[in-house]
């Protein structure tokens, strides 16, 4: 039996009966060894869907005899292993993917009931055994075209790219309920950080109120908790009415740093008070990753929720979700003066880099190897700590750059998601992710800004990552904001502002966005590149000094 070591559904269920196998070498070489197909179940430990598929589809005796007998089962945690599910995902969670022994898709979906799960499992079954030829030829096609993917998602910076987004964002605008689209709808946070940092600096604030109208009727609707705070996860409606109820720390990062840019303080100390309550171990001042969907539970008032166990807590660490938090508290505090989260993000950047560092790099969690996106989401957290508290986190931030360009680059240019030999299936195949090359550019200009130094040629790698992805943006409408934030910051000279002084440096993020603050004497310290202004204490002339650099001014 494998089911000592993955989680299950918390309702009575028979999955634990699957002889599953975590996604390792060994898996693949049984599946080639004994002929069989490979069975992956992609699953996350908040997802609703994943649960009714293990105490219906896997719980059923039908298909637990024949996953037993003819296939080998594959079951991978979403949370834990990304690089898996950017390559197999189905369209959802949980994704019932049907491979070949050497890992090519043979068919797919998401959620299967059991009569039509167990009337697959014996169609992929005999198409496997009678069709191998063609099944081989299928395979060797889907590498070549995946090869010619990963060419064509290079491309030139434009400055016309940032319009290109900004455009699709406009276009896509719900302004009755705010957010993006009809439904399903999903909170889009860097599209709403990106939309206030374009606000600041073309000077249109019809820009920043698109994010605070979508953060506003989100908190209000169905989809923000309120009575024990915090947003789910999306709405299935346009009216953010319906929500899908986890709660995910992934999110919260982006809406408390979104919330912070549009001066909603009330929302943004609801939602902390919801992380700081729930999510947070007091002990160690780390955050958990999830709290389950539970429907029932959620629609109930405060008296009647405390007669009921509260939904599961996945408490295990997640570095990149913690390093965004920590990143979003940093900005709440310069942006609205909350010194206890500064102390809570300083706590928690100490005590993560502490329990999940690997010589220079991340781990993403005690038990998983880091990827990509904790060695990203950590040098941009590096650098908020090294302007914010100075001493080691230069260093440490240093350091991961150079982890992050030996362990992860591309000699074409970006940086690829994964890395080591333990690659079986699909993962023979490096992604240059495009939210993972932006989130890595964003962290290199911050750096080189707090730095000052060109001799380090943080922004020329800054450059390549982009340009490593900018083919792929093109094709990605709004979700390319994250890419748009980057190349936007890429194309203006570095500004960093130093001061103690918050009045001051309010007074310079609210000229210029992209400002980094290096919290160190009173007055304020302007730097324009190498060249720097004389110190003043007039929030007026350093907004001035500041915003010169701005379009339009």
């Amino acid at each position: 039996m494998g089911g000592q070591e993955f989680h299950f559904s918390p309702r009575p269920n028979r999955a634990h009966e699957i002889a599953w196998r975590p996604w390792s070498t060994e898996a693949f070489e049984e599946a080639r060894r004994l002929d069989r197909p490979i069975l992956l179940d992609i699953s996350a430990v908040w997802c609703h869907w994943c649960h009714v598929m293990d105490e219906t589809t896997y719980s059923d005796p039908r298909v637990i005899e024949l996953l037993n007998r003819e296939y080998v089962p594959v079951r991978v945690d979403n949370d834990l292993r990304p690089d898996v599910n950017a390559r197999y995902n189905m369209g959802g969670w949980p994704t019932t993917a049907f491979l070949t022994p050497q890992g090519d898709i043979l068919t797919g979906a998401t959620y299967v009931p059991p009569d039509q799960m167990a009337e697959a499992l014996k169609r992929v079954l005999v198409h496997y055994r009678t069709r191998k030829p063609e099944i081989v030829a299928a395979a060797l096609e889907g590498r070549r075209r995946a090869a010619a993917g990963l060419a064509t998602s290079q491309g030139n910076l434009e400055p016309g790219l940032v319009d290109r987004v900004l455009g699709h964002l406009e276009s896509a605008y719900d302004p009755t309920y705010g957010g993006f689209g009809t439904e399903p709808k999903f909170p889009q946070t860097d599209a709403l950080a990106f939309l206030v940092e374009q606000s600041i600096l073309r000077r249109e604030p019809d820009l920043a109120e698109m994010a605070r109208h979508t953060l506003e009727r989100m908190a209000s609707g169905g989809t923000y908790d309120r009575v024990e705070g915090g947003f789910f996860r999306y709405s299935t409606t346009r009216d953010w009415s319906v929500p899908h109820f986890e709660k995910m720390l992934e999110d919260h990062g982006g809406l408390v740093y979104a919330l912070a840019l549009t001066g909603q303080s009330e929302i943004l100390d609801d939602a902390v008070r919801y992380l700081d309550t729930v999510l947070r171990d007091p002990d160690t001042g780390l955050y958990a990753g999830s709290q389950d969907a539970d429907e029932e539970y959620y629609r109930l008032k405060l008296e009647d929720r405390r007669r009921r166990p509260a939904p599961f807590v996945d408490r295990r660490v997640y570095a990149s979700w913690n390093c965004g938090l920590a990143i979003a508290y940093l900005e709440a505090d310069l942006r609205l003066g909350r010194p206890r989260l500064r102390e809570e993000a300083a706590e928690l950047l100490e005590r993560l880099f502490d329990r999940l560092g690997e010589g220079p790099g991340l781990r993403r969690t005690a038990e998983t190897p880091g990827q990509l996106v904790d060695q990203v989401w950590g040098l941009w957290a590096a650098s908020r700590a090294a302007a914010s508290f100075g001493g080691h986190w230069r260093e440490r931030a240093l350091a991961l750059r150079d982890h992050l360009d030996a362990t992860y680059g591309d000699p074409r240019g970006g940086f690829v998601d994964v890395a080591g030999d333990e690659r079986p299936g699909r993962l023979q195949e490096p992604l240059q992710p495009l939210a993972e090359n932006s989130v890595a550019a964003i962290a290199l200009c911050e750096l080189d800004a707090l730095l000052g130094d060109p001799g380090l040629g943080l922004r020329e790698r800054a450059r390549r990552a982009l340009e490593a992805v900018a083919g792929l943006a093109r094709r990605q409408g709004l979700l390319a904001a994250v890419f748009a934030r980057a190349l936007d910051r890429l194309l203006r000279e570095p500004v960093k502002v130093t001061t103690a002084d918050p009045s001051l440096a309010r007074a310079a993020l609210a000229a210029n966005p992209y400002v980094v603050v290096e919290r160190s004497g009173e007055a304020a310290t302007v730097c324009v590149g190498t060249t720097c202004l004389a110190p003043t204490g007039d929030a007026e002339q350093v907004a001035r000094a500041v915003a010169v650099h701005a379009p339009g001014a």
